[in-house]
């Protein structure tokens, strides 16, 4: 669990207590782009900043997280997750959602202003002071090594959501990635995106969406063929 006392040093935990987390994922997937756990991968809940594992029920079906407002992240009070043909690289990497990194992968990114997969931007993970926030993140793994993150997360106001993007942004920029034009779907959601070559060579972009007090960002580090 080391990873996990690495994302939440620093960070304000408020839980939500066990039983508010099962009634909240009773609720059956009926949209296409729902928070999913189970079969083929799993989704992580950060509620305040922790990350809690939501696992299927002993039917193996798929999940949903309940929640109430409707808006760009949150349809019938589900959060809505990319799928693995919503992820830049699907004709390319073949995605598949993961419930973990596989095997001597570095460390994934957290908390906000944290970006990168397999550690590819280790600068942002300088531990800081992290706002009360509600997440959902999944992974997705590909060919060659090809990894990828979608992270949704949920700030108590609009002023603390602009200022973790502001921080991101940052934290992108340090990384060596730079301002690209956004896919058409993309531009049409008010996206933006960055791309550029990390520290072991291999490509990551980084796609980022605020809506009010919440921020999407998905990342995708290219593959590599394996060494030797």
């Amino acid at each position: 669990m080391a990873e996990v006392e690495d994302l939440l040093e620093g960070v304000a935990v408020r839980l939500p207590a066990a039983e508010e987390i099962r009634a909240k994922g009773q609720r059956r997937r009926t949209r296409s782009r729902a928070v999913r756990a189970g079969a083929g991968g799993a989704a992580l809940l950060v509620a305040a900043g922790a990350w809690v594992l939501l696992p299927s029920d002993d039917q193996g079906t798929r999940q949903t997280v309940a929640t109430a407002t409707a808006n760009p992240f949150r349809t019938d009070g589900e959060i809505q997750m990319l799928r693995t043909d919503e992820l830049p690289g699907n004709a390319r990497w073949h995605w598949k959602e993961s419930a973990s990194l596989p095997a001597g992968a570095g460390r994934r990114s957290g908390p906000l202003p944290q970006v990168g997969l397999d550690e590819a931007c280790p600068g942002s993970f300088v531990v800081k002071d992290s706002p009360g926030q509600k997440a959902y993140s999944l992974l997705y793994t590909g060919r060659d090594h090809a990894l990828a993150q979608y992270r949704v997360v949920e700030y108590d106001d609009t002023a603390t959501a602009r200022s973790q993007v502001a921080e991101l942004r940052e934290e992108i920029t340090k990384c060596g990635l730079r301002a690209v034009s956004p896919t058409a779907r993309e531009a049409e959601e008010g996206s933006k995106a960055w791309s550029g070559t990390v520290r072991d060579g291999r490509s990551m972009r980084v796609t980022v969406r605020r809506w009010n007090s919440w921020v999407s960002v998905a990342e995708v580090l290219d593959g590599a063929p394996p060494v030797g």
